[in-house]
This record gives structure tokens, sequence and C-alpha cells, in this order.
């Protein structure tokens, strides 16, 4: 019985190994001047019968070229591979790219963006600490003389948050200081009551920018409503102070704070050691970035704590200020 080979793309049978493997198209009864560069086999290659005039080889599957079976007029070998280098070499330079500017926005967010410090039950130091980005009872949220007795204005009193350009008033017997990443006050620092030591306050607040403190909502209010809970776990957290074992809402609503319009929830907590406290989230818009701004404060009940109408106080005295753009720290002492 005689084999007859049907026409198609074929292995080039003078093909020596070198560069791409190359097809060239069979007629049926003899080779045509047609190559081609081989497809890659999708699976296991079939084998073919043995072509006139040559030796075996392992065929291919057949892609028709113009959909007719047959190939395109001319011989597009040299065309093929041309086209298909320069589509590599232009991925290539796209992927390449992406990488290097992917690498500078997360260069420049990493600079732009301040990422306050862990807030906590207690101040991790023999006395409030400046700029700590916390709140509450349990932490001096930015307390302390931040490095030297005179206040961003030179008065005494006021604690400059320079990101967000604002200041927070620093009342008598308060201690404030002042960053480049937010401002903080505090008052009445005391022995941490459980085993992890350490020093806490009566009062404490932290302004920082909302989105610093991992808030994503995009209102004053959702930004407030999203916070509190997380502002009472750190201000009085477990390890200080054990569970929180109550927390009620005292107040809620809108308020106008630096002439924008703004969001405050306050809560009353109790917790298992016994210490109780009020929390609150303020949150509105920077007077001049117009980016939202968090302010949380932490005061004890009882004793010589600040009560709530304090929280009020500070509150109206929060004020828009550039004085210092972007700069650095320093802190004052309210007398």
């Amino acid at each position: 019985m005689t084999t007859t080979t049907p026409p198609g793309w074929y292995p080039e049978p003078g093909h020596t190994g070198n560069g791409p493997a190359m097809e060239r198209w069979w007629d049926g009864s003899a080779w045509t001047e047609y190559t081609r560069t081989a497809p890659v086999p999708a699976a296991a290659p079939q084998a073919y019968p043995g072509y006139p005039g040559a030796p075996e080889y392992q065929g291919y599957p057949g892609y028709p070229v113009d959909g007719t079976g047959a190939p395109g007029g001319g011989k597009r070998t040299g065309t093929v591979v041309i086209a298909l280098v320069a589509s590599l070499v232009l991925i290539g330079a796209i992927v390449a790219g992406v990488l290097v500017l992917g690498k500078d926005d997360d260069k420049s967010d990493a600079k732009n963006t301040p990422t306050p410090t862990s807030t906590g039950g207690r101040v991790p130091g023999p006395a409030p600490q400046p700029s700590d980005g916390g709140s509450g009872g349990g932490d001096s949220a930015g307390g302390g003389s931040g490095g030297g007795d005179q206040s961003p204005r030179g008065d005494g009193k006021s604690a400059i948050d320079a990101y967000d350009q604002i200041s927070l008033p620093v009342l008598d017997g308060w201690t404030g200081s002042s960053s480049s990443t937010g401002a903080g006050l505090s008052i009445g620092p005391y022995p941490c009551p459980g085993t992890a030591g350490g020093t806490c306050s009566l009062g404490g607040v932290s302004a920082v920018p909302a989105v610093g403190a991992g808030t994503t909502a995009k209102t004053a209010e959702d930004a407030a409503k999203q916070d509190i809970a997380k502002n009472a776990s750190d201000s009085y957290n477990k390890d200080t102070y054990g569970a929180t074992t109550t927390h009620q809402q005292v107040k809620a609503g809108a308020v106008t704070v630096a002439g924008q319009q703004g969001y405050l929830v306050r809560w009353k907590v109790v917790t298992a050691s016994g210490t109780s406290g009020y929390v609150e989230s303020l949150v509105f818009p920077s007077p001049t970035t117009k980016q939202l701004v968090l302010v949380r404060f932490g005061f004890d009940i009882g004793g010589k704590a600040p009560g709530p109408d304090v929280i009020d106080q500070i509150t109206q005295g929060i004020k828009s200020d550039t004085s210092q753009g972007s700069g650095g720290s320093s802190g004052g002492t309210g007398v």
C-alpha cells in the first residue's frame, strides 16, 4: 500500500537545530517555498507518515494562515520573528515601568502619610510621651514637655498638629506637645494599675489624621462612629485595666470645630480593675487641608480627674493653625 502524505505544515527537513523550529508547506506531492515558525504543540505530538524523499519527522498540528489551510502569499518567517521579538521587548518595558512607578508611589506614600504610634492604656515611660498618638485615661495621648518648655507659639497655651494645621488649647495644669504628625495633651500622671507597670494619666487628648489612625470612613459622622470602640479599647486597654465590663453612649451629635462641621461620639466605660472613664471620638475636616482630623479624648472618672465639661472646653478651643507648616515638634505646659 502506498502512503500519501496530505498537504500541510511539517517540520523543515533541512533544519539544523539552530534558531527557532521552522515548518515548510507540503502541497501533497512536493515541498513549496513557504515557511513559518513552528507553533508550540498543545499536546503530545502525533506521528505522521514519512515524507517523500525525506526522513520521517514528528508532525505538528497544522494552523491555516489565511483561513483556507494554505499559506498566504510570500515568505513570512522573518516578519513573524521580528513581530514576536518586538512584542516581547514592549511587554518587558511596560512591566519594568510599572515596577518602577509602583516603587516610587510606595516611597511617596510612606513619606507623606504620617503613621501615629500605637495607643494604649499606659505610658511606656516614667512621664507622658509627646505625640504618642493615643488618648484616654490610660494614655498621655501625646502629653509631655516634648523636649522643651516653650510652646510652638511661645505662650505655653497651644499644642500644634502641623500636619492637620490645627492647635489644641493647653489648659491650666495640662501638658501639651506638638509635632509634624499630631498633637497631644495630658494631665495627672499616676502608676498604672495591674502588673504591667508604666505611667497612666487622669486625662489625655490626641489629634491625628483620621486616615493615619486607620479610619476608612469618608464623613465625620461615620468616622467618629467607626473609631469610638477602638478608642475605648486603646484608652482603657485590657492588659492594664482588665476587660471593659460595660459601656454606655452618653453623647453623640454634630458639633462645630474650628469653623468646620464635625461629629462626636462619647462613651462611659467601666473596666474590671474598677477604673471607669469617658472616651470620645471627635472628627472634623481640617480648615486648611480639608482632610478628616481625629481627636480622641479619654478621662478617668472620680478623684482629681477632669470632668466631661473639660472635653467640651477643649473642643471649643481647637483652632486652625498654620504657624508651623509641616515643622518639627515642641511642647508646652499650661500654667
